[in-house]
């Protein structure tokens, strides 16, 4: 796949008649038939290989990077979360206000949310006083407030996705996984049972996509209260900060049908009235 120069250390590949450049990136000198495990651990980036001492690259294959939703939703966001508290923490101790504010908010819940990817048991993610634990059941004393399933492929791509892009290295998408933890929120829904299907239509790879979510119901919901769709793209051009979430609503890229009148209500609440 790769020509690689003569002073780079060689060492012998594990497939036949392949032979691998001794670096933790390796290219490939194909002589015959090289292994997808040799390719694998190929990366999409010319300048690199030539850093590594490929001086023409024949071609090579991307490896898209693979994230279990499960395993993220146990490890890895409970410690995103935690550190969204300590950014939220060291800029309110520097005088923010505003910090300080999300971050009472944050710390005001004491509620659980349980997650189903596909048909795994469901993770339950419990947050109290500013703190998120994963586990099996909820937190002693920490009542479930928040159901949901969502399909484990879409879930995949969604975090492959912000990986590769490195968006978790940032510190406000800390914030905003700390946030996930509303006080505001809880009070204006004021235990009151919503349920609702949300499709996401034309996810690349994936076509549309739904997500049941329930709020202050046992489990998640077989039938919805309302429904509601929106086109990737548009999500898309709101990650940009192309389209606002007011614009999204009032300029009916959000098409909503059912008993939506609550949702309408707390939306426009904590919209209009930002921390």
């Amino acid at each position: 796949v790769a020509q690689p120069a003569t002073d780079v250390p060689w060492r012998r590949s594990a497939s036949p008649n392949a032979v691998c450049i001794g670096s933790p990136w390796p290219t490939i000198n194909t002589v015959g038939r090289c292994s997808s495990s040799d390719i694998v651990e190929m990366v999409a980036d010319s300048v690199r290989f030539r850093q590594l001492g490929a001086f023409r690259v024949v071609g090579y294959t991307p490896r898209r990077m693979t994230i279990l939703p499960m395993e993220f939703l146990r490890e890895s966001f409970p410690k995103l979360f935690a550190r969204g508290v300590e950014v939220l923490e060291s800029r309110a101790s520097g005088g923010d206000e505003r910090a300080q504010r999300i971050l009472d908010d944050v710390k005001g819940v004491t509620g659980a949310a349980s997650l189903q990817i596909d048909d795994e048991p469901p993770i339950v993610l419990s947050a109290s006083a500013g703190v998120l634990s994963s586990g099996d059941a909820p937190g002693e004393g920490v009542p479930i407030r928040i159901v949901a399933s969502l399909p484990g492929d879409a879930a995949a791509l969604l975090l492959a996705e912000i990986t590769t892009a490195g968006a978790f290295e940032d510190d406000e998408v800390a914030i905003g996984a700390a946030q996930t933890s509303s006080k505001r929120f809880e009070d204006a829904l004021a235990g009151r049972p919503m349920t609702t299907f949300v499709t996401l239509r034309g996810v690349p790879d994936l076509g549309d996509v739904e997500v049941r979510v329930g709020f202050n119901v046992p489990e998640v919901p077989k039938e919805p209260g309302f429904t509601a769709e929106l086109q990737f793209s548009d999500l898309e051009m709101v990650q940009r900060g192309e389209l606002t979430i007011q614009e999204l609503f009032l300029g009916g890229k959000l098409k909503m049908e059912g008993d939506y009148s609550l949702a309408l209500q707390l939306s426009m609440q904590l919209l209009t009235n930002p921390l």
